[in-house]
C-alpha cells in the first residue's frame, strides 16, 4: 500500500476526532470575543464550538481500547483494586456530580441577584450566562460518567431508585440552565431597544422552565407506573405456567409477550424521549442478562416450579424502585 493510500485511510478513519479539540478552541475563542465589537461572531463560534465538541466526544470513545500499556494497566487495576477502593471511587464521583449540579443551581440564583442589582450591565450579564449553555449540554454527560461502570446486576438493582432519580434531577437542572440562558439572551437583545417586552418574555420563559421540569418528572412517574403494572402482569403469567398441561404453550407465549412489554420499558430513557441524550431505565447489558434469565425460566417452569425464583426477585427490586413514583392519573 502506498504512503498516500495509508495517509488517506488513516485520515478517513480518524478525522472526526479533530472535532473535539477544534470545537473546544472555538468555544473558548467565541467566549472571549463577546465583550468585543465582534459579539455576533463570538456567539456563533461559541455555539458552533459546543456542537463540534459534543460530536467529537463520541469519536474518542474506545480510542485506547487496543493500546497495550493502558490495557495492561486496566487489567492490573482490576486485579488488584479491591471492591472497597472501587466503591470509594464511585462515592467520590457521585459527590462530584452532586457538587456540580448544586453549583449550577446556585450559579443561576446568584446571577439572578446580579441582574436585579445592576440591570443595565447587559453585556456583562450575558457573558456570565454563557456557562449555562455548557451546563445544559454537559450535565447529562456528567451523570453518565458518575454512574458506576459495569456494576453487577444485583448491585445495580439495589441502587436503581437512586440511579433514575439522579438522571431526572440532572435533566431538570440542565433544562433550567438552557432556558435561563435563552432568557438572558433575549434580555441582552431586547433590554436596550424594547424594555416593555421584558415582562412577558420573562413570564413566558418562567412558564417554559416549570413546564419542562414538570414534563420530565411526569415522564418518570408515567414510566414507573407502566413498568410496575407490566411486571405484575408478567409475574401473573409466569405463575400460570406450572401445571398448565395442554395449555402450556399458550401460557408460555403469554409470558413472553408480557416480558417484551417489560423489556421495552427497561430500554426506555427515564429523563427524555431522545435516544442519544437520555439515560435508559436499566443499562442494556443488564436488560440482556434479565432477558436470558426470563427466557430460561419460561422454558423450565413447566417442570420446575422454582425456575423463576431468581427472576422474580430481580423483578421485585425493579418494582421497589418504581413504587415511590407510581401515579396512575398521569
Amino acid at each position: 500500500m502506498s504512503i498516500w493510500c495509508r495517509t488517506t485511510t488513516f485520515v478517513g478513519a480518524h478525522w472526526r476526532r479533530l472535532m473535539l479539540p477544534i470545537g473546544f478552541v472555538l468555544n473558548v475563542w467565541g467566549n472571549t470575543l463577546y465583550d468585543t465589537p465582534h459579539r455576533i461572531a463570538g456567539l456563533i463560534l461559541f455555539v458552533g464550538g459546543l456542537v463540534l465538541t459534543l460530536h467529537g466526544v463520541k469519536s474518542w470513545r474506545g480510542f485506547a481500547d487496543n493500546w497495550r500499556t493502558p490495557k495492561r494497566f486496566r487489567q492490573w487495576v482490576t486485579k488488584n483494586w479491591d471492591s472497597g477502593w472501587k466503591r470509594y471511587w464511585e462515592h467520590v464521583k457521585l459527590t462530584i456530580w452532586g457538587v456540580i449540579v448544586f453549583g449550577v443551581a446556585l450559579y443561576v440564583w446568584k446571577l439572578s441577584g446580579r441582574i436585579a442589582e445592576e440591570p443595565d450591565r447587559v453585556t456583562v450579564h450575558f457573558s456570565h450566562a454563557l456557562p449555562l449553555m455548557s451546563a445544559w449540554a454537559l450535565l447529562p454527560m456528567l451523570t453518565e460518567w458518575a454512574e458506576p461502570k459495569n456494576p453487577p446486576k444485583n448491585e445495580l438493582l439495589e441502587r436503581l431508585s437512586a440511579r433514575i432519580g439522579r438522571a431526572v434531577i440532572t435533566r431538570t437542572v440542565a433544562n433550567s440552565a438552557g432556558i435561563y440562558f435563552s432568557g438572558i439572551t433575549v434580555y441582552a437583545l431586547v433590554f436596550t431597544s424594547r424594555p416593555s417586552l421584558l415582562v412577558p418574555v420573562a413570564v413566558t420563559l418562567g412558564v417554559a422552565m416549570i413546564a419542562a421540569g414538570h414534563k420530565t418528572w411526569a415522564r418518570l412517574r408515567k414510566l414507573s407506573t407502566q413498568l410496575h403494572s407490566n411486571i405484575q402482569t408478567l409475574e401473573q403469567d409466569l405463575a400460570m405456567i406450572p401445571g398448565s398441561g395442554e395449555n402450556a404453550k399458550d401460557k408460555r407465549d403469554a409470558a413472553r409477550r408480557s416480558w417484551y412489554a417489560v423489556q421495552l420499558d427497561l430500554w426506555t430513557n427515564v429523563d427524555t424521549g431522545y435516544g442519544i441524550l437520555g439515560m435508559p431505565f436499566i443499562p442494556l447489558e443488564i436488560v440482556n442478562e434479565l432477558h436470558e434469565a426470563v427466557k430460561n425460566a419460561i422454558e423450565e417452569l413447566e417442570i420446575n416450579e422454582d425456575a423463576a425464583k431468581d427472576v422474580l426477585a430481580d423483578l421485585s427490586k425493579i418494582q421497589e424502585a418504581c413504587f415511590g413514583r407510581i401515579d396512575s392519573v398521569v
